[in-house]
């Protein structure tokens, strides 16, 4: 079997940047780590920011095409489209962890060209989601609401399971978004 170096350097390089810090994690430890001489990582990247930009855009590639299709399924109900992207959305959080706290400490080490590029991608999830409550609202629901504001509400709530949430909790990701979706649909 053929190891995808390129994506062992990602998975290492976001396990390190997530325990250690962005400055905390030199190109060297990485290169040990998957066994490569340090100027070997130039072959996959110009330098450290680009890796850490490409450990961003990779994550948010993932969850943009996921939601893409739950937001495009026509056999969806609006409440069923809803949910999948709840469920979605906080499956995908719990097991990129490492990639969120990178995304919630280390962005500010991008310079201001990267950044821009990330957070178009991030704009890009906020817009699919926000099609979502847009079809909800054509339902009645949350009626009367900025159709924004409710999205950055339900994105809130989400991204902060991120802060408190312990794999070894009584209640399971699965869980855990139905009380979500029950909350908002009551």
């Amino acid at each position: 079997m053929k190891i995808n170096r390129y994506e062992m350097i990602l998975s290492v390089a976001s396990k390190l940047i997530a325990k250690k810090g962005y400055a905390g994690t030199s190109l060297q430890e990485i290169a040990d780590k998957v066994y490569l001489h340090k100027s070997s990582l130039f072959h996959y990247f110009k330098n450290k920011e680009e890796l850490l930009l490409k450990i961003l855009e990779k994550s948010m590639e993932e969850v943009n095409t996921s939601l893409q299709k739950i937001t495009l399924n026509k056999e969806l109900s609006s409440e069923e489209k809803l949910k999948k992207a709840i469920d979605n959305h906080l499956i995908l959080l719990t097991e990129y962890l490492d990639i969120v706290n990178i995304y919630l400490n280390e962005t500010r080490n991008l310079s201001r060209k990267y950044r821009s590029i990330y957070l178009e991608e991030r704009k890009k999830y906020g817009k699919t989601f926000e099609k979502i409550v847009v079809e909800m609202k054509t339902k009645g629901y949350f009626k009367g609401l900025d159709t924004e504001i409710v999205t950055f509400g339900i994105l809130g709530m989400l991204n902060w399971v991120v802060k408190w949430y312990k794999r070894k909790k009584p209640l399971n990701v699965k869980e855990i978004a139905d009380i979500f979706y029950k909350m908002l649909m009551k």
